[in-house]
Protein backbone atom coordinates (compact mmCIF):
# COMPACT_ATOMS: atom_id res chain seq x y z
CA UNK A 1 0.00 0.00 0.00
CA UNK A 2 2.38 2.64 -1.25
CA UNK A 3 1.98 6.36 -0.98
CA UNK A 4 0.51 8.11 -3.99
CA UNK A 5 1.11 11.68 -5.09
CA UNK A 6 -1.62 13.63 -6.85
CA UNK A 7 -0.83 16.90 -8.61
CA UNK A 8 -3.48 19.59 -8.45
CA UNK A 9 -2.96 23.14 -9.72
CA UNK A 10 0.80 23.17 -9.23
CA UNK A 11 0.58 21.57 -5.79
CA UNK A 12 1.22 18.01 -4.78
CA UNK A 13 -0.82 16.15 -2.18
CA UNK A 14 0.59 12.93 -0.80
CA UNK A 15 -1.94 10.28 0.17
CA UNK A 16 -1.95 6.68 1.33
CA UNK A 17 -4.59 4.00 0.80
CA UNK A 18 -6.79 2.41 3.46
CA UNK A 19 -9.12 -0.52 2.78
CA UNK A 20 -12.36 -0.42 4.77
CA UNK A 21 -14.71 -3.34 5.40
CA UNK A 22 -18.20 -1.89 5.85
CA UNK A 23 -21.46 -3.36 7.08
CA UNK A 24 -23.90 -1.55 4.77
CA UNK A 25 -26.99 -2.50 6.78
CA UNK A 26 -25.57 -1.17 10.04
CA UNK A 27 -23.74 1.67 8.26
CA UNK A 28 -20.61 0.92 10.23
CA UNK A 29 -16.96 0.30 9.49
CA UNK A 30 -16.21 -3.14 10.91
CA UNK A 31 -12.47 -2.93 10.43
CA UNK A 32 -9.82 -1.65 8.06
CA UNK A 33 -6.82 -3.26 6.44
CA UNK A 34 -3.69 -1.14 6.45
CA UNK A 35 -0.02 -1.40 5.70
CA UNK A 36 3.00 0.19 7.30
CA UNK A 37 2.52 3.63 5.78
CA UNK A 38 -0.87 4.30 7.37
CA UNK A 39 -0.05 2.68 10.72
CA UNK A 40 3.11 4.79 10.96
CA UNK A 41 1.00 7.89 10.30
CA UNK A 42 -1.31 7.02 13.20
CA UNK A 43 1.56 6.37 15.58
CA UNK A 44 3.24 9.51 14.27
CA UNK A 45 0.58 11.54 16.10
CA UNK A 46 1.99 10.29 19.41
CA UNK A 47 5.17 12.25 18.68
CA UNK A 48 3.25 15.53 18.60
CA UNK A 49 3.09 17.89 21.59
CA UNK A 50 -0.53 18.48 22.59
CA UNK A 51 -0.11 22.18 21.95
CA UNK A 52 0.58 21.39 18.30
CA UNK A 53 -2.43 19.03 18.14
CA UNK A 54 -4.69 21.72 19.58
CA UNK A 55 -3.44 24.31 17.12
CA UNK A 56 -3.90 22.04 14.11
CA UNK A 57 -7.45 21.11 15.13
CA UNK A 58 -8.34 24.74 15.80
CA UNK A 59 -6.89 25.92 12.49
CA UNK A 60 -8.88 23.20 10.71
CA UNK A 61 -12.09 24.61 12.19
CA UNK A 62 -13.07 21.62 14.31
CA UNK A 63 -15.50 22.22 17.16
CA UNK A 64 -14.83 21.91 20.84
CA UNK A 65 -13.42 24.31 23.39
CA UNK A 66 -9.71 23.57 22.97
CA UNK A 67 -9.53 26.59 20.68
CA UNK A 68 -10.75 28.79 23.53
CA UNK A 69 -7.87 27.55 25.68
CA UNK A 70 -5.40 28.49 22.95
CA UNK A 71 -7.01 31.89 22.42
CA UNK A 72 -7.13 32.62 26.16
CA UNK A 73 -3.40 32.11 26.50
CA UNK A 74 -2.73 34.15 23.39
CA UNK A 75 -4.78 37.04 24.81
CA UNK A 76 -2.92 37.16 28.11
CA UNK A 77 -0.29 39.87 28.37
CA UNK A 78 3.22 39.39 29.73
CA UNK A 79 2.03 41.07 32.92
CA UNK A 80 0.08 37.91 33.81
CA UNK A 81 2.79 35.40 32.96
CA UNK A 82 5.73 34.22 35.05
CA UNK A 83 8.77 36.04 33.75
CA UNK A 84 10.54 32.97 32.35
CA UNK A 85 7.47 31.66 30.53
CA UNK A 86 6.77 32.49 26.91
CA UNK A 87 3.45 31.92 25.18
CA UNK A 88 5.18 30.57 22.10
CA UNK A 89 6.45 27.54 24.04
CA UNK A 90 2.86 26.50 24.78
CA UNK A 91 1.03 27.72 21.69
CA UNK A 92 3.65 26.43 19.26
CA UNK A 93 5.92 24.06 21.18
CA UNK A 94 7.53 22.92 17.94
CA UNK A 95 6.96 25.45 15.20
CA UNK A 96 7.95 22.98 12.47
CA UNK A 97 4.90 20.82 13.26
CA UNK A 98 2.41 21.73 10.57
CA UNK A 99 -0.37 20.07 8.66
CA UNK A 100 2.03 18.57 6.14
CA UNK A 101 3.96 16.87 8.96
CA UNK A 102 1.01 14.55 9.55
CA UNK A 103 2.08 12.37 6.62
CA UNK A 104 5.77 12.27 7.46
CA UNK A 105 7.36 9.13 8.80
CA UNK A 106 7.96 9.48 12.55
CA UNK A 107 11.74 9.60 12.28
CA UNK A 108 11.45 12.50 9.79
CA UNK A 109 9.26 14.63 12.03
CA UNK A 110 10.56 17.31 14.36
CA UNK A 111 10.93 16.06 17.88
CA UNK A 112 12.95 16.53 21.01
CA UNK A 113 16.65 15.87 20.56
CA UNK A 114 17.88 13.81 23.49
CA UNK A 115 21.24 14.72 24.95
CA UNK A 116 23.95 12.13 25.15
CA UNK A 117 23.36 10.01 28.24
CA UNK A 118 26.49 8.90 30.04
CA UNK A 119 26.55 5.85 32.29
CA UNK A 120 29.15 5.08 34.96
CA UNK A 121 30.39 2.01 36.84
CA UNK A 122 32.79 1.54 39.72
CA UNK A 123 36.46 0.59 39.36
CA UNK A 124 35.67 -2.92 40.58
CA UNK A 125 33.30 -3.43 37.62
CA UNK A 126 30.36 -4.53 39.75
CA UNK A 127 27.03 -4.96 37.89
CA UNK A 128 25.63 -1.52 38.78
CA UNK A 129 25.39 1.53 36.56
CA UNK A 130 24.31 5.12 37.18
CA UNK A 131 23.95 8.30 35.16
CA UNK A 132 25.25 10.38 38.09
CA UNK A 133 29.02 10.50 38.21
CA UNK A 134 30.82 9.97 41.53
CA UNK A 135 27.99 7.92 43.04
CA UNK A 136 29.17 5.32 45.56
CA UNK A 137 28.74 1.72 44.34
CA UNK A 138 26.19 -0.14 46.54
CA UNK A 139 28.09 -3.44 46.30
CA UNK A 140 31.45 -1.91 47.15
CA UNK A 141 30.03 -0.54 50.41
CA UNK A 142 29.17 -4.03 51.65
CA UNK A 143 31.55 -5.49 54.29
CA UNK A 144 32.54 -8.40 52.06
CA UNK A 145 33.36 -6.21 49.09
CA UNK A 146 36.92 -5.92 47.83
CA UNK A 147 38.67 -2.83 49.12
CA UNK A 148 37.71 -0.35 51.81
CA UNK A 149 34.52 1.69 51.82
CA UNK A 150 36.48 4.85 51.13
CA UNK A 151 38.53 3.42 48.27
CA UNK A 152 38.54 5.38 45.01
CA UNK A 153 37.64 2.13 43.26
CA UNK A 154 34.25 2.23 44.99
CA UNK A 155 33.24 5.45 43.29
CA UNK A 156 31.22 5.10 40.07
CA UNK A 157 33.11 7.45 37.79
CA UNK A 158 34.27 5.10 35.03
CA UNK A 159 32.27 5.87 31.91
CA UNK A 160 30.67 2.90 30.15
CA UNK A 161 31.28 2.67 26.43
CA UNK A 162 27.86 2.30 24.78
CA UNK A 163 27.08 0.71 21.46
CA UNK A 164 25.30 2.66 18.76
CA UNK A 165 22.07 0.86 17.95
CA UNK A 166 21.29 0.75 14.23
CA UNK A 167 17.60 1.42 13.56
CA UNK A 168 15.42 -0.88 11.51
CA UNK A 169 16.03 -0.42 7.80
CA UNK A 170 12.30 0.12 7.23
CA UNK A 171 12.33 3.31 9.28
CA UNK A 172 9.21 4.52 11.06
CA UNK A 173 7.54 2.50 13.81
CA UNK A 174 6.22 -0.82 12.48
CA UNK A 175 7.75 -3.29 10.04
CA UNK A 176 6.83 -3.26 6.37
CA UNK A 177 6.76 -7.06 6.12
CA UNK A 178 3.44 -7.27 7.98
CA UNK A 179 -0.11 -6.13 7.28
CA UNK A 180 -2.23 -4.61 10.02
CA UNK A 181 -5.87 -4.35 11.02
CA UNK A 182 -7.66 -1.41 12.61
CA UNK A 183 -10.99 -1.54 14.35
CA UNK A 184 -13.43 1.36 14.42
CA UNK A 185 -11.90 2.60 17.67
CA UNK A 186 -8.42 2.77 16.09
CA UNK A 187 -7.05 -0.31 17.86
CA UNK A 188 -4.18 -1.67 15.75
CA UNK A 189 -3.24 -5.35 15.58
CA UNK A 190 -1.30 -7.56 13.17
CA UNK A 191 -3.61 -8.77 10.40
CA UNK A 192 -4.64 -12.41 10.16
CA UNK A 193 -7.52 -14.46 8.80
CA UNK A 194 -8.41 -15.49 12.34
CA UNK A 195 -8.58 -11.86 13.48
CA UNK A 196 -10.77 -10.86 10.54
CA UNK A 197 -13.10 -13.80 11.08
CA UNK A 198 -13.39 -12.94 14.76
CA UNK A 199 -14.37 -9.36 13.95
CA UNK A 200 -17.09 -10.53 11.55
CA UNK A 201 -18.43 -13.36 13.67
CA UNK A 202 -21.72 -12.48 15.30
CA UNK A 203 -21.72 -8.98 13.83
CA UNK A 204 -23.00 -9.64 10.33
CA UNK A 205 -25.65 -12.12 9.23
CA UNK A 206 -25.79 -11.36 5.51
CA UNK A 207 -22.48 -11.59 3.69
CA UNK A 208 -24.07 -9.56 0.91
CA UNK A 209 -24.20 -6.58 3.26
CA UNK A 210 -20.41 -6.39 3.29
CA UNK A 211 -18.77 -3.72 1.20
CA UNK A 212 -15.08 -3.25 0.60
CA UNK A 213 -14.08 0.33 0.02
CA UNK A 214 -10.63 1.85 -0.56
CA UNK A 215 -10.19 5.44 0.59
CA UNK A 216 -7.37 7.95 0.19
CA UNK A 217 -5.80 9.33 3.34
CA UNK A 218 -4.26 12.78 3.25
CA UNK A 219 -3.57 15.44 5.90
CA UNK A 220 -7.25 16.43 6.05
CA UNK A 221 -8.35 12.86 6.78
CA UNK A 222 -5.67 12.44 9.44
CA UNK A 223 -6.93 15.59 11.17
CA UNK A 224 -10.51 14.33 10.95
CA UNK A 225 -9.48 11.00 12.48
CA UNK A 226 -7.57 12.80 15.22
CA UNK A 227 -10.59 14.96 15.99
CA UNK A 228 -13.00 12.00 15.91
CA UNK A 229 -10.74 9.92 18.16
CA UNK A 230 -11.22 12.48 20.92
CA UNK A 231 -15.01 12.35 20.69
CA UNK A 232 -16.09 8.82 19.81
CA UNK A 233 -15.11 5.16 19.75
CA UNK A 234 -16.27 4.95 16.13
CA UNK A 235 -13.61 7.11 14.51
CA UNK A 236 -13.47 5.27 11.16
CA UNK A 237 -17.25 5.25 10.77
CA UNK A 238 -17.51 8.92 11.73
CA UNK A 239 -14.92 10.05 9.20
CA UNK A 240 -15.50 7.77 6.23
CA UNK A 241 -19.26 7.12 6.18
CA UNK A 242 -21.11 10.23 5.03
CA UNK A 243 -23.87 11.43 7.31
CA UNK A 244 -26.59 10.72 4.76
CA UNK A 245 -25.67 7.03 4.81
CA UNK A 246 -26.32 6.81 8.54
CA UNK A 247 -29.87 8.17 8.69
CA UNK A 248 -32.14 5.17 9.19
CA UNK A 249 -29.97 3.21 6.80
CA UNK A 250 -31.32 5.18 3.84
CA UNK A 251 -29.76 7.60 1.41
CA UNK A 252 -30.96 11.18 1.70
CA UNK A 253 -31.85 12.94 -1.55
Amino acid sequence: MAMATTATSNTETTTVKLKLMIDKRANKVLFAEAEKDFVDILFNVLYMPFGSVARLLTDAGFGGCIGNLNQSLENLTDEHLIHDQTKAELLKPLSKWGKASLLLQPQACPGPVPGKRKLYICGNHHPYVTNEENTRCPQCTQPSAFGSVNSAMNIMNYEVQQLNIVSDTDGGVVKKAFAYMLTDDLSVTPASVISATGLLQGKIKDIGALEERVVDIGPDEVLELLNASMQTNEALTTVFLPYEEKVYGLKMI
